[in-house]
């Protein structure tokens, strides 16, 4: 789910002066599901980015796919007596803090509980696919730099599969089929 993510991009280019146009949000497949509603979604995903891209196109502006005001009031209390807490405790634990960190504060240092398996042969696919630069190449090695903003980047594109850990233990290595590696690279 998206959460609050078109909001907070909406606030964090206001306070520098822009405007966001519009935004989106899309569903995405796992593989979890089996072929044909995976083709079904696939297809669903293909109409609505063309829908989004002529919108685009059309320099259109004002749609905002977020939850409404209603949805929002209705979901306070769980998002503060349930979800927010979880979250934070699990976010404290991956960052290894003792520290009385904010919630913000700890989503760069998790990736503290990122590992590397023995499949690990330093090819740096990890480090490229950052888009946040958040990973160097170390004597052969990922090292993470804790500025990361937990996308799974480097997990789902590890050509080894040898990136693990707590961050990753409730995640499956997942990536639509469509976008290819070379797509992915941050060169």
């Amino acid at each position: 789910m998206p959460g609050s993510t078109i909001e907070n991009l909406r606030k964090a280019i206001k306070s520098r002066g822009g405007e966001l146009a519009a935004g989106f949000t899309m569903k995405m497949t796992n593989k979890k599901l089996n072929e044909e509603r995976q083709q079904k979604m696939a297809n669903n995903q293909k109409k609505k980015l063309e829908g989004i891209s002529k919108f685009v196109a059309d320099r259109k502006k004002g749609k905002f796919e977020t939850r409404g005001p209603l949805r929002k009031i209705f979901l306070a209390p769980a998002l503060f007596i349930l979800i927010k807490p979880s979250f934070y405790r699990r976010y404290r634990k991956l960052s290894n803090s003792s520290l009385h960190l904010s919630f913000r504060e700890l989503i760069p240092l998790a990736d503290q509980s990122f590992q590397i398996n023995k499949d690990c042969n330093g090819c740096g696919t990890c480090s490229r696919v950052c888009p946040v630069n958040n990973i160097k190449i170390v004597d052969k090695k990922p090292v993470w730099q804790h500025h990361c903003e937990t996308c799974l980047a480097c997990y789902s594109w590890c050509p080894q599969e040898a990136i693990c850990g707590k961050i990753v233990s409730y995640n499956e290595r997942y990536h639509h089929p469509e976008v290819k590696l070379p797509d992915m690279l941050n060169t």
